[in-house]
Protein backbone atom coordinates (compact mmCIF):
# COMPACT_ATOMS: atom_id res chain seq x y z
CA UNK A 1 0.00 0.00 0.00
CA UNK A 2 1.56 3.27 -1.11
CA UNK A 3 0.23 5.30 1.83
CA UNK A 4 2.13 3.48 4.57
CA UNK A 5 5.34 3.38 2.52
CA UNK A 6 5.14 7.14 1.94
CA UNK A 7 4.34 7.86 5.58
CA UNK A 8 7.23 5.82 6.96
CA UNK A 9 9.81 8.12 5.35
CA UNK A 10 8.28 11.32 6.73
CA UNK A 11 9.25 13.26 9.85
CA UNK A 12 7.41 12.68 13.11
CA UNK A 13 5.55 16.00 12.79
CA UNK A 14 4.27 15.06 9.32
CA UNK A 15 3.23 11.61 10.56
CA UNK A 16 1.25 13.09 13.47
CA UNK A 17 -0.43 15.68 11.27
CA UNK A 18 -1.26 13.22 8.51
CA UNK A 19 -2.83 10.64 10.84
CA UNK A 20 -4.92 13.35 12.51
CA UNK A 21 -5.99 14.73 9.12
CA UNK A 22 -7.12 11.42 7.63
CA UNK A 23 -9.07 10.58 10.78
CA UNK A 24 -10.97 13.86 10.50
CA UNK A 25 -11.63 13.50 6.77
CA UNK A 26 -12.71 9.90 7.33
CA UNK A 27 -15.82 11.28 9.00
CA UNK A 28 -17.24 12.31 5.65
CA UNK A 29 -15.11 10.93 2.81
CA UNK A 30 -12.14 8.53 2.85
CA UNK A 31 -10.44 6.50 4.24
CA UNK A 32 -12.67 4.75 6.79
CA UNK A 33 -11.62 5.18 10.40
CA UNK A 34 -10.47 1.55 10.77
CA UNK A 35 -7.98 1.88 7.92
CA UNK A 36 -6.47 5.04 9.44
CA UNK A 37 -6.11 3.42 12.86
CA UNK A 38 -4.52 0.28 11.43
CA UNK A 39 -2.12 2.51 9.51
CA UNK A 40 -1.20 4.19 12.81
CA UNK A 41 -0.42 0.76 14.28
CA UNK A 42 1.87 -0.02 11.34
CA UNK A 43 3.70 3.26 11.89
CA UNK A 44 4.23 2.45 15.57
CA UNK A 45 5.48 -1.06 14.78
CA UNK A 46 8.00 0.37 12.33
CA UNK A 47 9.43 2.56 15.10
CA UNK A 48 8.27 5.89 13.70
CA UNK A 49 6.95 8.55 16.04
CA UNK A 50 6.12 8.34 19.73
CA UNK A 51 3.54 5.56 20.40
CA UNK A 52 1.82 7.52 23.17
CA UNK A 53 1.49 10.64 21.02
CA UNK A 54 0.16 8.60 18.11
CA UNK A 55 -2.43 6.89 20.32
CA UNK A 56 -3.54 10.25 21.73
CA UNK A 57 -3.78 11.70 18.22
CA UNK A 58 -5.79 8.69 17.07
CA UNK A 59 -8.20 9.01 19.98
CA UNK A 60 -8.60 12.77 19.63
CA UNK A 61 -9.01 12.63 15.85
CA UNK A 62 -11.58 9.86 16.12
CA UNK A 63 -13.85 11.54 18.67
CA UNK A 64 -13.57 14.97 17.02
CA UNK A 65 -14.66 13.43 13.73
CA UNK A 66 -17.66 11.91 15.49
CA UNK A 67 -18.51 15.24 17.11
CA UNK A 68 -18.35 16.88 13.68
CA UNK A 69 -20.90 14.43 12.30
CA UNK A 70 -23.16 15.02 15.31
CA UNK A 71 -23.07 18.80 14.93
CA UNK A 72 -23.73 18.60 11.19
CA UNK A 73 -26.90 16.69 12.04
CA UNK A 74 -27.77 19.17 14.77
CA UNK A 75 -27.13 22.21 12.55
CA UNK A 76 -28.96 21.07 9.42
CA UNK A 77 -31.36 18.50 10.85
CA UNK A 78 -34.05 21.03 11.77
CA UNK A 79 -33.98 22.55 8.29
CA UNK A 80 -34.40 19.12 6.75
CA UNK A 81 -37.18 18.21 9.16
CA UNK A 82 -39.25 21.12 7.80
CA UNK A 83 -39.28 19.65 4.30
CA UNK A 84 -42.61 18.13 3.36
CA UNK A 85 -41.15 14.76 2.39
CA UNK A 86 -39.31 14.50 5.72
CA UNK A 87 -42.42 15.53 7.69
CA UNK A 88 -44.33 12.72 6.05
CA UNK A 89 -41.75 10.25 7.37
CA UNK A 90 -40.81 11.86 10.66
CA UNK A 91 -43.73 13.51 12.42
CA UNK A 92 -42.89 15.50 15.59
CA UNK A 93 -44.11 12.62 17.71
CA UNK A 94 -41.88 10.15 15.90
CA UNK A 95 -38.81 12.36 16.19
CA UNK A 96 -39.45 12.69 19.92
CA UNK A 97 -39.86 8.93 20.23
CA UNK A 98 -36.55 8.37 18.44
CA UNK A 99 -34.86 10.90 20.70
CA UNK A 100 -36.18 9.16 23.81
CA UNK A 101 -35.09 5.80 22.46
CA UNK A 102 -31.58 7.09 21.84
CA UNK A 103 -31.41 8.59 25.31
CA UNK A 104 -32.39 5.28 26.89
CA UNK A 105 -30.05 3.17 24.76
CA UNK A 106 -27.43 5.68 23.67
CA UNK A 107 -24.41 3.76 24.93
CA UNK A 108 -25.39 0.50 23.21
CA UNK A 109 -26.50 2.11 19.95
CA UNK A 110 -23.49 4.43 19.68
CA UNK A 111 -21.11 1.62 20.62
CA UNK A 112 -22.49 -0.56 17.83
CA UNK A 113 -22.55 2.28 15.29
CA UNK A 114 -19.03 3.52 15.86
CA UNK A 115 -17.62 0.03 15.25
CA UNK A 116 -19.42 -0.28 11.92
CA UNK A 117 -18.46 2.35 9.36
CA UNK A 118 -21.69 2.02 7.36
CA UNK A 119 -23.80 2.79 10.46
CA UNK A 120 -21.55 5.35 12.11
CA UNK A 121 -22.30 8.42 10.03
CA UNK A 122 -26.05 7.79 9.77
CA UNK A 123 -26.42 7.12 13.50
CA UNK A 124 -24.38 10.12 14.58
CA UNK A 125 -26.21 12.40 12.15
CA UNK A 126 -29.49 11.15 13.60
CA UNK A 127 -28.24 11.82 17.14
CA UNK A 128 -27.64 15.43 16.13
CA UNK A 129 -30.87 15.74 14.19
CA UNK A 130 -33.05 14.62 17.12
CA UNK A 131 -30.94 16.84 19.43
CA UNK A 132 -29.76 14.02 21.64
CA UNK A 133 -28.08 15.63 24.65
CA UNK A 134 -24.50 16.31 23.58
CA UNK A 135 -22.95 15.31 26.89
CA UNK A 136 -24.78 11.99 26.69
CA UNK A 137 -23.64 11.50 23.11
CA UNK A 138 -20.05 12.54 23.86
CA UNK A 139 -19.84 10.30 26.93
CA UNK A 140 -21.08 7.24 25.04
CA UNK A 141 -18.86 7.98 22.06
CA UNK A 142 -15.72 8.62 24.12
CA UNK A 143 -16.24 5.39 26.06
CA UNK A 144 -16.74 3.46 22.84
CA UNK A 145 -13.61 4.99 21.33
CA UNK A 146 -11.60 3.80 24.33
CA UNK A 147 -12.28 0.29 23.04
CA UNK A 148 -12.15 0.70 19.26
CA UNK A 149 -9.13 3.00 18.92
CA UNK A 150 -6.58 0.91 20.87
CA UNK A 151 -7.99 -2.28 19.34
CA UNK A 152 -7.56 -1.18 15.73
CA UNK A 153 -4.12 0.34 16.39
CA UNK A 154 -3.07 -2.93 18.03
CA UNK A 155 -4.29 -4.91 15.00
CA UNK A 156 -2.16 -2.71 12.74
CA UNK A 157 0.83 -3.12 15.07
CA UNK A 158 0.58 -6.90 15.28
CA UNK A 159 -0.08 -7.50 11.61
CA UNK A 160 1.99 -4.80 9.92
CA UNK A 161 3.62 -7.38 7.64
CA UNK A 162 0.23 -8.70 6.50
CA UNK A 163 -1.77 -5.49 6.09
CA UNK A 164 -3.79 -6.59 3.05
CA UNK A 165 -4.69 -9.92 4.67
CA UNK A 166 -5.80 -8.25 7.89
CA UNK A 167 -7.99 -5.69 6.15
CA UNK A 168 -9.57 -8.51 4.12
CA UNK A 169 -10.40 -10.38 7.33
CA UNK A 170 -11.84 -7.18 8.82
CA UNK A 171 -14.08 -6.74 5.77
CA UNK A 172 -15.34 -10.32 6.12
CA UNK A 173 -15.95 -9.81 9.81
CA UNK A 174 -17.95 -6.67 9.09
CA UNK A 175 -20.19 -8.55 6.70
CA UNK A 176 -20.95 -11.01 9.49
CA UNK A 177 -21.39 -8.20 12.00
CA UNK A 178 -23.75 -6.39 9.63
CA UNK A 179 -26.11 -9.37 9.75
CA UNK A 180 -25.95 -9.30 13.54
CA UNK A 181 -26.57 -5.54 13.64
CA UNK A 182 -29.57 -5.88 11.32
CA UNK A 183 -31.13 -8.26 13.82
CA UNK A 184 -30.35 -5.89 16.69
CA UNK A 185 -31.66 -2.94 14.67
CA UNK A 186 -34.97 -4.72 14.07
CA UNK A 187 -35.35 -5.29 17.80
CA UNK A 188 -34.50 -1.65 18.56
CA UNK A 189 -36.85 -0.44 15.79
CA UNK A 190 -39.69 -2.44 17.31
CA UNK A 191 -38.96 -0.91 20.70
CA UNK A 192 -38.89 2.60 19.20
CA UNK A 193 -42.18 1.96 17.44
CA UNK A 194 -43.79 0.96 20.71
CA UNK A 195 -42.33 4.07 22.33
CA UNK A 196 -43.77 6.20 19.51
CA UNK A 197 -47.24 4.73 19.98
CA UNK A 198 -47.06 5.34 23.71
CA UNK A 199 -45.90 8.91 23.10
CA UNK A 200 -48.68 9.65 20.61
CA UNK A 201 -51.29 8.18 22.95
CA UNK A 202 -50.07 10.25 25.90
CA UNK A 203 -52.03 13.54 25.89
CA UNK A 204 -49.42 15.29 28.03
CA UNK A 205 -46.63 14.63 25.54
CA UNK A 206 -48.63 15.34 22.38
CA UNK A 207 -49.75 18.66 23.74
CA UNK A 208 -46.15 20.00 23.76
Amino acid sequence: MWMDQWLLVQSDAVIYGFIFFILLTGAIIFPPEDVSLILAGIVIQKGKGDPIIILLICYLGTVLADFFIYFVGRKFGKALSKKAWVKSKLRPGRIEAIRKGLEKRSLVMIFIARHLFYLRTVTFLTCGMVTLNFLRFASADCLSALVSVPLMVWIGFEASEHYDTVTAYISQAKIFSLVLVIVIALVVAAALKRAQRQFEEDPEDTSV
